[in-house]
């Protein structure tokens, strides 16, 4: 069997697997009537990399102190890759650009860019009848929603252009938000057959889902729309931490919705089990939802940990304290949403029973009933690390920033 793992950037929940909805994407709906939809997943972060990270290894991102593109996976926390790798399956990744994610992550063996769709369908095509676990990071629902190769310097200009105009209208982001629901249909529409038809889909596990979701500024802490991490990266809310995630094994299943509470750190062990990969680290913060995908029954998880970090992609350095690295916390439970940003200490919680939107702050009304999910909060906040960062990397970063026209 082989596994072909697709993750869309910025997708969030309410775009891909809603009938009714407001975007039309019978291709992926017709994948999800052979498949498991998972109804609710939370991310461990609202940005790519520490949120793909906890993804592949089942450990919470602040586990992991990743932060910044370049950055190398900590040493003992074993990879889907790793696994498979050492079950003989062969493994490849493509991802927007090869000077980023996975940089110096070996293990993940790049292959080259999403972005050059016939080289990647290539690659697939070649591997029909083969063992193999493909990860494809798709780009292009990223802002600025361009459905075409960019290089970085191009996609920093026009991703500029746009910001300055949606920090100036409402009618601006509302057009932007159109442009957001063409690209998420022209992933299921365009992109995605495509590659599904280089595929043995009699042989093969897909999954599809997002790293995180996005936002327009539609809160008051990312209303001003002032870079990109405002469009995700800055809040702990739903819209950036919920994302699609469909589960189709080989030769197709019954259609199956999948209740209950489930997390992106939840892959990792779901993927090792449903393939027979060995050995699982019995230290993961995620669990196997293999049952949910051969049975049907409901996600049980009883929580899941987000953290989002201060903004260090354009910087060489990191600090070296966990709580200048982590700027917000949140946990989530079936009921029940905590967000805690650190510095300055602000907390809110929301009850999902009645406020599923999360607008509505009831930190003092239920302050007796929520100590225990603070007091959980603070227990990760303690197994919170930062990550390290390659010797020599910083001034390769300074050099890059400097082309960039970053800094001087």
């Amino acid at each position: 069997m082989s596994l072909v793992i697709v993750v869309a950037d910025s997708v969030r929940a309410d775009m891909l697997g809603r009938p009714g909805g407001s975007t039309r994407t019978p291709f992926f709906d017709g994948l999800a009537a052979h498949g498991t939809l998972f109804e609710r997943v939370v991310s461990s972060a609202p940005w790519t990399v520490p949120s793909i990270a906890a993804m592949l290894t089942g450990v919470y991102a602040h586990r992991l102190g990743l932060a910044k593109w370049e950055q190398p996976w900590p040493e003992g926390r074993p990879s889907l890759f790793d696994l498979a790798a050492g079950a003989g399956l062969e493994v490849g990744s493509f991802v927007f650009d090869t000077g980023h994610l996975f940089r110096n992550v070996p293990v993940a063996r790049v292959r080259g860019s999403s972005q050059d769709v016939p080289a990647l369908l290539s690659w697939l095509e070649a591997r029909r009848g083969r063992e193999f676990v493909a990860f494809v990071h798709h780009w292009w629902t990223h802002v600025p929603y361009v459905s075409r190769p960019m290089t970085s310097p191009v996609w920093r200009k026009v991703t500029d252009a746009l910001m300055a105009t949606l920090a100036k209208s409402e009618t601006a982001r509302v057009k932007a938000r159109e442009l957001y629901r063409m690209a998420v249909e022209r992933f299921s529409e365009q992109w995605l057959p495509r590659l599904v038809d280089t595929l043995d889909l009699d042989t093969t596990w897909l999954v599809v889902t997002a790293d995180h979701g996005e936002s327009f500024g539609t809160r008051p802490e990312t209303a001003a729309l002032k870079d990109v991490f405002d469009l995700h990266g800055n809040t702990l809310h739903k819209e950036m931490l919920e994302v699609p995630l469909l589960v189709r094994p080989p030769g197709g299943g019954p259609a199956r919705r999948v209740p209950g509470l489930a997390r992106t750190v939840d892959l990792m062990p779901t993927l090792a089990d449903l393939l027979g990969l060995k050995p699982v680290p019995t230290d993961l913060d995620g669990a196997s939802l293999a049952r949910c995908v051969r049975f049907g029954e409901p996600a049980a998880a009883s929580e899941a940990i987000s953290v989002m970090n201060r903004d260090f992609v354009d910087l060489p350095d990191l600090p070296d304290d966990p709580l200048d690295l982590w700027s917000g916390i949140s946990l989530a439970t079936p009921s029940r949403k905590l967000i805690w940003k650190l510095r300055p200490d602000e907390r809110r919680a929301y009850d999902l029973t009645t406020d599923p939107g999360e607008t509505t702050d009831v930190s003092e009304r239920d302050a007796a009933l929520l100590t225990p999910l603070w007091q959980r909060l603070e227990t990760e906040l303690g197994r919170a690390i930062v990550g390290k960062v390659l010797p020599g990397d910083a001034e390769r970063i300074r050099a890059r920033l400097r082309k960039l026209g970053y800094i001087e």
